[in-house]
C-alpha cells in the first residue's frame, strides 16, 4: 500500500496536526456550549468527516501483481482414447461425457470460459495415440478403441514450448483416466517438467472398481424341438472376476420373459443352467434371447446376452377342427381321410338343429364355443363360412388372434360376405363367383407348397363338379395366391396366404367329394391332397422376412453389416419393396438405416451402421410393399470391444497423482471440479502490476457528505452555529 501525496511527507503530518489541534479547540468550545451528550456527538462526527478529509488529500493506494497474460500459455490436454468410452456406472456417463460440459464454449460459467477470461487465450488439444487441437464443439476425433500416449502428449506439448521461446508454457491442466499403455513413460517425461518449473495440473476422471468379465452362452446350439413338446434350453456362465459373482440370468422369446433364475459362479469357475421346459405351440423358427446382470466393472458388454435361433418341427400329430352350422356332404369323406392317420387327431362340431349338435372328440361340448380360448388348443381349423355369424364376436375376434399370433391354420370355404365382415383381411380372398357347371371342369394343382417333387402333382386330375355350387376366386388380397387353378382359364379354386405367424385358406370346392367317389386312383388323390393341406395349415406359417445376423460378435467403430431376405406374396423373392431398418442400442443409441437391394441375389437387402459403443443392438426391419402390405421382424448384433484399452480401463488415480506432486501441480478429481477451480503456474512467469486509488472510490465522498450532513443538522437542532 502507498500514498500519492504530491508533497514532502513532513508538510503532510504538519498538516494533520494543524487540523487535529484545530478539532482539539473547537471540541473544548462544544463541550462548554452544548449538552456533553450532543457535544460528544459532535465531535465524533467532525473527526470522522476529518478522517475522510485527510484520506482525499492523502490519495492512497494498493498495488497487485498479476501474471502478463500476453507472454506465457495455459494449455489443457483432454483424453479422448478408448478407455475414456467406458462407464463407470452401469447407467452413469461415459468418462469422456463426464468432462465435455467443462469445455463448452457455449456456455458462459463453463471451466474453459472462466479460463479464457482470466488468461486470454487458453489452446486445447485432445489425444489418444496422437495430440491433435480440439476446434469448438468438436468431440468426435477419436478413434474408438484407440491406445492412450499421455507421455507422448505431455511430452510434445514441452517441445512445443521450447519451440516458442517468446510465448512459454506457464501451465498444463490434464483432463485423464490415467491410461498410458502407448509412448513414453509418464512420470519420466513429469521430470522434465519439473526441471523446467513448469506444474502439470491433474484431473482425474474414473473410478476405482473390480474388474473382470462375466459372460453367457446357449450350451447347444443345436436343441431338437418339436411343436407341443418340451424344448429344453441352457446355458454356460463364466466368471473372470477375482471374487465370486451372482447374477441374474433371464430368458426371453421376442419381449416375453420365459423363465428367471438366480445363480453365484465361482472366481474363475463356469457353471451350467438349465431352464423350466418351453413348449412351443406351433411349428416355425422361433429366437430365443438369454441376459444376465453383469457387475460394475464387466469389461466386455457383448458377451453378456446371447441369442438362439430355433427351428421348431411341426408336431407329430396336428390337431385339427371341423366347424359347421349345418351337415354337409363334404364332412364324413374329410373325416375318413384324416381320421385314418394317425399323425392327425381330428374332431369335429357341427349343428343340427336348434339346440342339437354333433361333436367328435374327447371333452367336446355340445354347443357352439363360448370362450376365447377354445380355438387355441387346436393347429388348424376347418371352417364352412355360415357358421361365422352364429359364434359371438369374441370367439370370432379370437379366431384372428389363433392364426395371426399363436401361428394356427385355417380353411374356409363358402359364401364371402359375412366372412369378410367378420374376420377381414384374414379370409385370403375379396370375392368369389358363385358358379353351377354344366359338366366337370378340369382343375390343376400347383406343387408349392402343399407337395414335394414325390407328389407328382402333375398327374393328380381334381374337378369342380357339375350341377353342383362351387366358387370361383375373382379377386384376391395382395399376399395371397392360387394353388389350385382352373386348368383352362387359371381362375383360383384354393387361395393361399401367410397371415402374421399363421396361414390361411379358402377352398372354392365343397363338393370336393365327389372326387373320391370317381374312382380308387381319385380316392387316394382326395386323401393325399386332404392330408398334404391339413399338414399344410398345421404346421406354421413360411417366415417372409428372413432375419441374417453375423455369426461372430463386430467390433464397435467398425461397419455393421443389416441383411435380410424377403419373399412377396407369391413367396418368391420380392425386388420392390422398402426396407428400414431401426436400431437402438447402450447408451440411448437409436438410428434408422434405408436397406437397399443387393444386385446379386434377389430378394436380399443389406445396409449399414457404426455401433459406438459395446453391448446388445436390437435390429427392427420394417418391410412394406407397393401394394401397402407391410412386414415387420427384429433381430439381435453382439458388438464387442477391441485393442489394449479393453483389457485394462481401470482408474490410474495413483499415476496420475504422482505425477501432479511430482511436477508441483495441483490434482483434482473429476467429481470435485467445478468452473472455479484454479490451476498451478509456473513460479518465475512475467508478470505485471496494477495500481488501484482508494481515493477514487465513490463510497468515500458519500461517507464524507453523510458525516458533514448529520453535524450540520445537528448543529442547527441545538441552536450551534
Amino acid at each position: 500500500m502507498g500514498f500519492d501525496w504530491p508533497a514532502s511527507p513532513l508538510f503532510f503530518g504538519a498538516i494533520v496536526v494543524i487540523l487535529l489541534l484545530a478539532l482539539w479547540f473547537h471540541a473544548q468550545g462544544l463541550i462548554k456550549g452544548a449538552p456533553s451528550k450532543i457535544a460528544f456527538r459532535l465531535i465524533l462526527l467532525r473527526f470522522v468527516a476529518l478522517f475522510f478529509l485527510l484520506l482525499l488529500l492523502a490519495r492512497p493506494f494498493l498495488e497487485q501483481e498479476q501474471l502478463d497474460q500476453s507472454r506465457f500459455r495455459l494449455l489443457s490436454l483432454v483424453d479422448l482414447s478408448g478407455s475414456m468410452e467406458v462407464r463407470d456406472d452401469r447407467k452413469g456417463k461415459k468418462r469422456s461425457e463426464e468432462v465435455r460440459p467443462h469445455f463448452n464454449s457455449l456456455e458462459a460459467e463453463s471451466w474453459i470460459n472462466q479460463q479464457r477470461q482470466n488468461y486470454g487465450k487458453v489452446d486445447v488439444f485432445g489425444f489418444s495415440e496422437e495430440r491433435k487441437r480440439l476446434v469448438t464443439g468438436e468431440w468426435n476425433i477419436n478413434e474408438i478403441g484407440s491406445q492412450t500416449a499421455l507421455g507422448d502428449a505431455l511430452s510434445r506439448s514441452l517441445s512445443q514450448s521450447d519451440d516458442e521461446p517468446e510465448s512459454p508454457l506457464g501451465s498444463l491442466v490434464v483432463f485423464s483416466d490415467g491410461r498410458n499403455n502407448f509412448g513414453r513413460n509418464l512420470l519420466e517425461v513429469g521430470n522434465e517438467f519439473r526441471a523446467r518449473g513448469i506444474p502439470v495440473n491433474v484431473i482425474g476422471v474414473g473410478k476405482d472398481r473390480p474388474q473382470g468379465d462375466l459372460r453367457v452362452s446357449f450350451d447347444d446350439r443345436n436343441p431338437r424341438a418339436v411343436a407341443k413338446e418340451d424344448l429344453l434350453l441352457s446355458a454356460n456362465i463364466t466368471n473372470e472376476f477375482s471374487n465370486p459373482v451372482t447374477t441374474q440370468v433371464n430368458l426371453y422369446l421376442g419381449d416375453e420373459k420365459l423363465d428367471e433364475l438366480s445363480v453365484e459362479v465361482k472366481p474363475g469357475g463356469s457353471r451350467k443352467i438349465s431352464f423350466d421346459p418351453i413348449v412351443p405351440k406351433t411349428a416355425g423358427t422361433r429366437r430365443y434371447r438369454i441376459e444376465i446382470v453383469s457387475p460394475e466393472g464387466d469389461v466386455d458388454a457383448a458377451n453378456d446376452f446371447d441369442t438362439l435361433l430355433v427351428e421348431v418341427k411341426p408336431p407329430l400329430q396336428f390337431s385339427i377342427l371341423y366347424i359347421s352350422n349345418q351337415p354337409r356332404p363334404l364332412y364324413p369323406f374329410i373325416k375318413r381321410s384324416l381320421s385314418k392317420e394317425e399323425q392327425f387327431d381330428f374332431q369335429a362340431l357341427i349343428r343340427l338343429g336348434e339346440n342339437v349338435f354333433h361333436s367328435v372328440g374327447e371333452g367336446m361340448e355340445s354347443n357352439y364355443p363360448e370362450d376365447e380360448e377354445f380355438w387355441m388348443s387346436y393347429d388348424a381349423i376347418i371352417a364352412d363360412t355360415d357358421v361365422l355369424d352364429e359364434l359371438n364376436a369374441t370367439v370370432t375376434s379370437s379366431l384372428k388372434s389363433f392364426v395371426q399370433k399363436k401361428g394356427g391354420g385355417l380353411l374356409l370355404w363358402g359364401p364371402l360376405e359375412e366372412a369378410r365382415r367378420i374376420l377381414g383381411g384374414v379370409v385370403p380372398v375379396k370375392a368369389a363367383e358363385r358358379v353351377v357347371l354344366k359338366q366337370d371342369v378340369s382343375l390343376r394343382t400347383l406343387e408349392e407348397p402343399l407337395f414335394g417333387p414325390e407328389d407328382e402333382v402333375e398327374e393328380m386330375k381334381p374337378f369342380l363338379p357339375a350341377r353342383l355350387p362351387g366358387y370361383f376366386v375373382t379377386q384376391k388380397n395382395p399376399a395371397s395366391r392360387g394353388v389350385v387353378v382352373v386348368r383352362a382359364s387359371g381362375e383360383s379354386i384354393l387361395a393361399i396366404q401367410a397371415y402374421g405367424a399363421g396361414k390361411v385358406a379358402y377352398w372354392g370346392s365343397p363338393n370336393d367329394w365327389r372326387r373320391s367317389l370317381r374312382d380308387e386312383d381319385g380316392n387316394r388323390e382326395f386323401d393325399r391332397f386332404w392330408q398334404a393341406l391339413g399338414q399344410w395349415l398345421g404346421s406354421g406359417g413360411e417366415e417372409r422376412l428372413k432375419v441374417a445376423e453375423p455369426a461372430t460378435e463386430l467390433l464397435k467403430g467398425a461397419e455393421a453389416p443389416l441383411q435380410v431376405e424377403a419373399l412377396g406374396s407369391d413367396f418368391e423373392p420380392a425386388v420392390d419393396a422398402m426396407v428400414e431398418a431401426e436400431i437402438s442400442g447402450p447408451g440411448g443409441f437409436l438410428q434408422k438405416v434405408q436397406l437397399y437391394p443387393r444386385g446379386a441375389i434377389a430378394g436380399q437387402y443389406a445396409g449399414d451402421f457404426r455401433p459406438q459403443e459395446s453391448g446388445a443392438y436390437e435390429v427392427s426391419y420394417k418391410l412394406e410393399f407397393p401394394d401397402g402390405e407391410k412386414l415387420e421382424q427384429s433381430g439381435y448384433i453382439r458388438v464387442g470391444d477391441s485393442g489394449i484399452e479393453t483389457k485394462d480401463t481401470s482408474f490410474a488415480e495413483r499415476d496420475l497423482k504422482m505425477l501432479a506432486n511430482l511436477t508441483g501441480g495441483k490434482y483434482q478429481h473429476i467429481s470435485d471440479f467445478n468452473s472455479g477451480w484454479e490451476p498451478t503456474f509456473a513460479e518465475d512467469l512475467p508478470t505485471l502490476k496494477k495500481r488501484k486509488s482508494l481515493a477514487d472510490a465513490w463510497p468515500i465522498f458519500i461517507a464524507l457528505f453523510i458525516a458533514a450532513g448529520i453535524e450540520w443538522v445537528m448543529r442547527r437542532q441545538v441552536g450551534l452555529r
